[in-house]
């Protein structure tokens, strides 16, 4: 049984006589968030409780039902865990609770407030953390509906966390109650077009929140903002977002086209899974090294490297030999800023960047990875995944640069975290 007095707690008694609850972790406008103790598994976890004003209200117990069974379909390091489900008695009334797993850490929303987003790349590598927890939920045909910087933590060791499910649901329901529910739920600010219409939602509609979720990483502000919600929610529908360079001068062209394609108004121009979204920002954080560095003069420096060019040919070869040009800069780019070499190009030289050995890290726990990589003066980044050979769960399986490949200090070695064999 459970006694509320704002948000004292009497603990002589327990949730279902198993979770002792400690303290308030945070509240909404729905449910309570309680730090709670499992007396018979010996753990914390985080106990979500319907408020017990809501409690009589059948939506708001559905919306519970839902996330616990959408939960049960899932099994992902990306997601929260829910590992149990009951009700109890509040304030003299039954209420439904979600005892989940307990994650220390931090939201994304808190990352953006307190300013702790530490350039764009890192922004792109919490942004997958989430695509990699919708790329398992939408293999289960579950949608979330309400992707946002609240709904995602990183925990201590760095991994992404997304939570609430209350309002996912499985792309096979058709029913028309879906439709004319789907204009009352979700985030304004997150608010997919499709959503902000009333219309059936799919995997795009996770993917547009998404695109919403890296703007406000990158930019530290949404992409629509408005004086009411529904003034932001027909934003979403008529009004084309401004690219995130416009609020961070310098950040590389390919930062705009991967977001402003994700808040594409048509489902059909937008990227169609979340592997697909996940695969172009791999390709962003692949040339990270010319990603981050000032921006060649392009027009001088071509000029430097047609000198030694015959100035024959056709106007249709022209554009050829720029782009043969082009390539070549930014070969040249690549090898400055990875430290291999400084070159003195129109009057800018880069400096030289100290490189180091990539550490072997396959066979490694998550936590002995992170220490090496430490040691080694790099960083990494974790994928989850089935792994072809076999593997034990939890343990590194794969890397990417292969161990001894010559990196720049700080560079990001790609590896992936086994989740089993295929079977």
């Amino acid at each position: 049984m459970l006694a509320t007095r704002g948000s004292t707690v009497d603990r002589t008694r327990c949730l279902g006589g198993r979770y002792r609850l400690e303290q308030m972790l945070g509240q909404g406008g729905m449910a309570e968030v309680w730090l709670a103790y499992d007396l018979l598994l010996f753990r914390s976890v985080a106990v979500k409780m319907l408020r017990p004003e809501l409690a009589a209200d059948a939506e708001h117990w559905a919306r519970f039902r839902r996330e616990a069974v959408s939960a049960a379909l899932l099994g992902h390091p990306s997601i929260v865990a829910v590992y149990d489900a009951g009700e109890d008695m509040a304030d003299g009334a039954p209420a439904p609770y979600l005892v989940m797993e307990y994650v220390e850490g931090i939201t994304l929303l808190q990352l953006v407030r307190e300013k702790r987003i530490t350039g764009p790349e890192h922004a792109l590598e919490l942004t997958v953390g989430v695509l990699e927890a919708l790329e398992h939920a939408h293999h289960h045909g579950i949608v979330h509906r309400d992707i946002k910087s609240a709904n995602a933590m990183v925990s201590h060791e760095g991994m992404v966390k997304v939570m609430d499910f209350g309002i996912a649901r499985s792309t096979d329901l058709t029913e028309t109650a879906l439709t004319q529910t789907s204009m009352v739920v979700g985030t304004a600010e997150y608010l997919s077009p499709e959503q902000a219409r009333g219309e059936q939602v799919d995997r795009r509609t996770d993917l547009y929140s998404t695109g919403c979720l890296l703007y406000e990483l990158l930019t530290g502000l949404p992409p629509f903002t408005g004086d009411t919600p529904l003034a932001v929610a027909m934003k979403h529908v008529s009004e084309p977002p401004v690219p995130p360079s416009a609020h961070v001068p310098g950040l590389p062209g390919a930062y705009d086209t991967l977001v402003l394609r994700a808040l594409s108004k048509d489902r059909a121009e937008r990227y169609q899974t979340a592997e697909e979204m996940h695969d172009a920002i791999g390709e962003i954080l692949a040339a990270r090294p010319t990603a981050v560095a000032p921006p060649l003069p392009v027009p001088s420096a071509t000029v430097q490297q047609t000198r030694h060019l015959p100035h024959q040919g056709s106007p249709k070869t022209r554009p050829m030999r720029r782009r043969r040009i082009r390539r070549a800069l930014q070969a040249t780019a690549a090898l400055l800023t990875a430290g291999l070499a400084t070159y003195m190009i129109s009057g800018w030289q880069a400096p030289a960047r100290p490189s180091v050995s990539a550490p072997s890290l396959v066979g490694m726990t998550m936590a002995e990875a992170r220490s090496r990589a430490q040691v080694a003066g790099v960083r990494i980044h974790v994928r989850h995944r089935v792994c072809p050979q076999p593997a034990t769960p939890g343990q590194v399986c794969e890397q990417m640069p292969s161990p001894g490949v010559q990196v720049s200090r700080d560079a990001i070695v790609r590896v992936t975290l086994s989740l089993g064999t295929p079977q």
